[in-house]
């Protein structure tokens, strides 16, 4: 369950593992904060840092952060962790969350560091009885956090370096030197396939439909996996594709090895917590971005009276706040905003916003562990909704509808819903496009909103006509 923890013993003896590869911070560390002269964009310093390992650029609301050089790298496949650090590695047969855990309790204090990287959806088969399906030699890990003690800031006042002595001596960089990167023209070669098949696709979501007017569950969100060949050397350009197609407020960029990363242009927040006060901000309800204004409008409108999106969004409302009741003070959970409009370059959508106070004795870990993964990309009631999907889909959805972001060692953290997300790897690209199916769920009508929910990322492989027609169709 999501509240079972290691025994004390077993959590000790880990977090000293953890500390003979990087030891507690020291004592008298400072953190700083530091203003930069700087003129040049963000896309020209992530250019200059992108071929380094463990390069990670996130695009959160007013602000961009770009991390490399981490002093410690954290792993999890299949139940067994690699941590790497100063002091060598280690490898511990540990379930994520407990890894997490023991390494907020290792190195954690009032410094400012951060684990940045992502949470993987299969990570919530740790939680709760929901077995995944067997994995492949192309999935990347269930968990790849890094601990970085310096990172870059830039926002409307301009560049800040931020970091902590609490494990070595850092120092401000120099402006770096980069040219304007080139973004390189989108290329459709090879074929793009579809798991499952459009008729596959319909069919599941009539068989849910199904199972839905049994009693058997609310909603369950089901996903395809679009995928096609990738080149390592034009990971980098396909984000910036993707980036300049779909901007994102919760955009990300995480190189997880020399030939593999994590695409994400979301524009979900799933956990954010400040001073205490965690917001979730669910997504529910799809229409398509129209060819005229007028169209556009309409489509908005349609969405906003839908009685079916609607529904959806309430349901999730509900299960988000379930979620947050399980660490927050009593009283304290509240719906501050429901079904408003977003309307994004591709697509527009409703969304609602769940806040709540933590309870005192809880903290990054037990959030996470209350709420993952993010209800809006699993249904209700949630666990049956991700048995479900896991027997539809067939296949592991990886860092997709998982989670991406930062947790400081303080307490605070920012954590994308990881939807309009692509996995690189082995010179193959992969996204997942998701629908929510409720009991009014119409198979070809999900069909055309999975397909606009993965326009932007065709349009950066260069395969999106096709889709485009039958959009507008």
């Amino acid at each position: 369950m999501w509240s079972d923890r290691l025994a004390p013993s077993s959590r000790q003896a880990l977090v000293e593992r953890l500390r003979r590869v990087l030891p507690p911070p020291q004592p008298d560390a400072r953190s700083q904060s530091v203003g930069l002269p700087w003129n040049c964009e963000a896309l020209q310093v992530a250019a200059a840092f992108w071929p380094r390992p463990d390069f990670i650029w996130l695009d959160q609301p007013d602000e961009t952060r770009l991390l490399v050089d981490p002093v410690a790298v954290l792993t999890v496949r299949n139940g067994r962790a690699t941590v790497r650090g100063p002091h060598g590695t280690a490898r511990i047969k540990v379930r994520g969350f407990d890894l997490i855990e023991a390494a907020l309790a290792a190195w954690g204090s009032s410094s400012a560091a951060l684990l940045c990287g992502y949470l993987a959806y299969e990570m919530g088969g740790e939680l709760e009885d929901v077995p995944p399906p067997p994995a492949h030699a192309g999935d990347l890990p269930d968990l790849h956090l890094g601990l970085y003690d310096h990172w870059l800031e830039k926002n409307a006042a301009g560049w800040r370096f931020c970091g902590t002595d609490a494990w070595r001596p850092v120092h401000e960089p120099d402006e770096p030197v980069a040219p304007t990167p080139d973004r390189e023209a989108a290329s459709s070669a090879s074929p793009i396939s579809s798991t499952p098949s459009n008729e596959g696709f319909q069919a599941a979501v009539a068989r849910t439909v199904s199972r839905i007017y049994k009693g058997e569950l609310f909603q369950v969100n089901l996903c395809r996996r679009l995928e096609t060949d990738l080149p390592a050397s034009r990971i980098w350009p396909l984000y910036l594709r993707l980036r300049s197609i779909s901007p994102a407020s919760q955009g990300a960029l995480v190189r997880t090895g020399p030939r593999s990363a994590v695409l994400s242009v979301s524009p979900e927040l799933f956990l954010s917590v400040r001073g205490g006060v965690a917001r979730s901000c669910p997504i529910k309800g799809t229409r398509p971005r129209g060819a005229t204004p007028e169209k556009d409008r309409a489509l908005a409108a349609a969405l906003a009276c839908s009685e079916k999106d609607r529904a959806e969004l309430a349901m999730i409302v509900d299960v988000t706040r379930n979620d947050l009741g399980r660490v927050c003070a009593p009283g304290s959970v509240t719906v501050a905003r429901h079904a408003e409009l977003v309307s994004l370059p591709t697509v527009h959508h409703t969304f609602s916003e769940v806040t709540g106070h933590l309870r005192q004795e809880c903290g990054p870990a037990d959030l996470l562990r209350a709420c993952f993964p993010p209800a809006s990309i699993t249904g209700a009631p949630k666990i049956r909704a991700m048995q479900l999907a896991s027997l539809e889909e067939g296949y592991r959805r990886g860092p997709a509808m998982g989670s991406i972001g930062w947790i400081s060692l303080d307490g605070d953290m920012e954590l994308s819903v990881a939807i309009r997300t692509a996995m690189a790897a082995r010179e193959r690209v992969w996204y997942l496009a998701g629908c929510g199916i409720t009991a009014e769920s119409v198979p070809r009508e999900e069909l055309a909103e999975s397909e606009a929910k993965a326009i932007a990322f065709l349009q950066a492989l260069g395969s999106a006509p096709a889709m485009v027609a039958a959009r507008e169709s």
